[in-house]
């Protein structure tokens, strides 16, 4: 009896679905990025692939004649909050298989709690579903700001926030099974044989709200995806989105007879407007390389124009809760058998796949044979595609109303209760990521050395696979570098899981920082962080025939001497059967730019050893600091015994530091470490600052 009351007590259906839906966000993400992980380090697809097949759970829902059991409904429920809980203590591997089986058991749940609920009230649970999708998003946003783009709830000394998260979950899931019994047993009268060629009405609106998770999947869940597409302010982009989505929960709670009274057409304009925003944002921060004929070519700024679009796209940002609401509330009129919302909702994976393949294959399209190149610089097809599936199940829409019963004192009390704990979340979200972004650390004015580090993260994971940004951090805290060049460090996207390592370092170790390409480009990601304020930081692009690369410029001023600054990633290839010479113009591109400048760093992953062309054209202009630490001392020239790959260092070294003129005999070690923290090593190199 006390267990009953306490779950009465503390029961919220609202609160329940909220937090399966962020948990859906978490694992979801989880799964796509280890899936990538295990095929990551084959630089091929392979069997881990298979894994995808655990989004076609709803298939089992076709086993049933009629209602889904209650008690099933639990066990998904309860299987799903498990795997929540030890999907972060295991390998790749083994966590693949917990967040697969995780999503797998939310694509049951889902359809399933739907065709059940809609014998209810289905104008009330249509708004409970938008208001529990918002809830998870406004989660997400801050445990990931919180964590600097890492789920909080998921790292180490925090995994108690998902536990205790898990066990409301577990318990609260019992209620499920208590629903009226005479409701969830009874057989659904929809779709006789008469109305068996209006099933596609059915999969329409079921499509639109898969079209609307893999919005909040791909995009709004983390904000640093879109401050990284379009070189936004993150605390701009996540204030602004924290408050629009608190905005509606609290609308929608009070109010909500307001959405029934917004006529369709305005619904359908609006969202016909945040769609074109939505890719606009994209398509404007892309580069038509197709055009450019001169290269190196310098990125062009992002204007005002550009802000501004984003800006009102995250305004308008919230039509997607709304469309939500509807989209249920549809799916409740129709009454759908359970054997419908499987077959709908087989649908809606098979659709979410197509757009995470998609959205994956466009930065590798290189790598991917035959059809690699048809998803060259198009992103903003895919969310166009998903737009245009949502926007085309708007249109079977019944325009909808939200009516509003008499509220008790009671009532209203628990809904300020919610509603304060919802201002709680959005103030601490806001405070965190302002508090977060500001450097910390405090250089020294008067700074003897000067300590450089150049690092390809490999997407932050470990040379086994493993997604690793706590090791490759604790690297680089351990060394200490004043200036830092990253490689491989475009890691806002759903391949890496939405996570940001530039920003994870910057905010953790308080660098200034400076991320290089836009995620749009679909370059190799190179990064620039420092202790010292950056300037005049700007990205330009060399002349490539596969995979498009970049590098990085810029200043940084230590006392009276300002350096130049360069960080790079070449491509991986150099055709000679065919006369192929695009990786040695890249490098030609990057020379005729350092030539002639005075203080110059040019550091980064080449992939090319010495003694090729590339490198004889380089030192013709620069100087190798591992050859000249080498000659001058050979004791200060340092290889740690244990290093990635089995690549011999420094015979086959292809992480380059180069200085000019004036530079070279300021050169005082050079040490290359980093165990199995990334497949590449770190290159660490001091600078005597009192002999420049």
């Amino acid at each position: 009896m006390a267990y009953d009351k306490f779950i009465k007590k503390y029961y919220s259906e609202t609160l329940l679905l909220g937090i399966l839906f962020l948990f859906f966000f978490q694992q979801v993400t989880d799964f796509v990025e280890s899936i990538y992980l295990l095929n990551l380090i084959e630089t091929d697809i392979n069997e881990n692939i298979a894994a995808v097949l655990f989004l076609f759970t709803p298939l089992l829902l076709l086993a049933f004649k009629n209602n889904f059991l209650n008690k099933l409904m639990v066990l998904v429920v309860e299987i799903m909050a498990i795997c929540r809980i030890f999907s972060p203590f295991f390998s790749t591997q083994i966590k693949m298989i917990l967040t697969g089986l995780g999503v797998g058991c939310f694509m049951v749940f889902l359809p399933a709690y739907l065709q059940n609920k809609a014998s209810g009230n289905h104008e009330k649970h249509g708004l409970q579903m938008g208001i529990a999708v918002g809830s998870g998003l406004i989660l997400s946003i801050l445990l990931k700001t919180l964590g600097s783009s890492m789920d909080l709830s998921l790292t180490f000394w925090f995994q108690w926030i998902g536990w205790i998260l898990a066990a409301y979950v577990m318990m609260m899931a019992i209620n499920l099974y208590n629903w009226d019994r005479t409701v969830s047993s009874r057989p659904s009268k929809n779709f006789s044989r008469g109305e068996k060629q209006w099933k596609w009405k059915l999969w329409v609106p079921c499509l639109g709200v898969g079209s609307i998770l893999i919005l909040c999947y791909f995009t709004f869940s983390s904000p640093t995806v879109i401050a990284r597409w379009s070189e936004g302010n993150i605390i701009a982009i996540t204030t602004i989105l924290i408050l629009v989505i608190t905005s509606f929960i609290t609308i929608a709670y009070m109010k909500p007879y307001f959405f029934g009274k917004l006529p369709m057409s305005v619904v359908l304009l609006w969202n016909g407007i945040f769609v074109l925003l939505l890719v606009l944002t994209i398509a404007l921060n892309q580069i038509p390389f197709i055009l450019i004929s001169s290269y190196p070519y310098l990125a062009p700024e992002t204007t005002i124009l550009h802000h501004a679009i984003l800006y009102a796209m995250l305004l308008l940002s919230p039509i997607i809760l709304i469309d939500f609401s509807f989209l249920m509330q549809e799916i409740f009129n129709k009454k759908p058998s359970i054997r419908s919302m499987g077959t709908s909702f087989s649908m809606v994976s098979l659709f979410f796949l197509l757009m995470i393949f998609s959205a994956v294959f466009v930065p590798t399209w290189d790598y991917i044979p035959i059809i690699g190149p048809i998803f060259k610089d198009m992103i903003w097809l895919v969310f166009l595609i998903v737009g245009i599936m949502l926007l085309l199940s708007l249109l079977l829409v019944k325009k909808p109303s939200f009516t509003l019963p008499r509220i008790s004192r009671q009532v209203m009390m628990i809904k300020l209760k919610r509603l304060s704990i919802i201002a709680v979340i959005a103030a601490g979200t806001i405070i965190g990521v302002t508090v977060l972004e500001i450097p910390f650390v405090q250089p020294s004015l008067d700074a003897s050395t000067l300590r450089i580090l150049t690092y390809n993260i490999q997407q932050g994971a470990s040379d086994g696979g493993s997604m690793n940004f706590e090791g490759q951090r604790a690297l680089i805290q351990r060394l200490n570098p004043d200036i830092i060049g990253l490689q491989e460090s475009d890691t806002a996207r759903i391949a890496n899981g939405n996570k940001d390592f530039v920003r994870y370092v910057s905010n953790t170790l308080g660098y200034y920082s400076y991320y290089g390409p836009k995620t749009v480009t679909n370059t190799f990601g190179i990064a620039l962080l420092s202790k010292y304020p950056i300037c005049d930081a700007r990205t330009f692009y060399m002349e490539c025939v596969g995979e498009q690369t970049a590098t990085i410029w810029a200043h940084i001023t230590i006392g009276t001497t300002t350096f130049n600054v360069f960080i790079t990633h070449l491509g991986n290839y150099v055709n000679t059967s065919t006369g192929d010479r695009s990786h040695i113009v890249q490098q030609e591109n990057i020379l005729t730019v350092t030539e002639g400048k005075e203080n110059v760093i040019l550091m980064g992953d080449f992939n090319f050893e010495p003694d090729t062309e590339q490198y004889n054209i380089t030192v013709a202009q620069l100087y190798d600091t591992w050859e000249l630490v080498l000659s001058a001392d050979p004791t200060k020239a340092v290889v740690d015994p244990i290093l990635p790959g089995g690549r011999e260092i420094p015979s086959e070294r292809i992480d380059h530091i180069f200085v000019s003129n004036h530079l070279n005999e300021s050169l005082t070690s050079i040490h290359y470490t980093g165990g199995y923290e990334s497949d590449h090593p770190a290159l660490f190199a001091t600078i005597n600052m009192t002999s420049i």
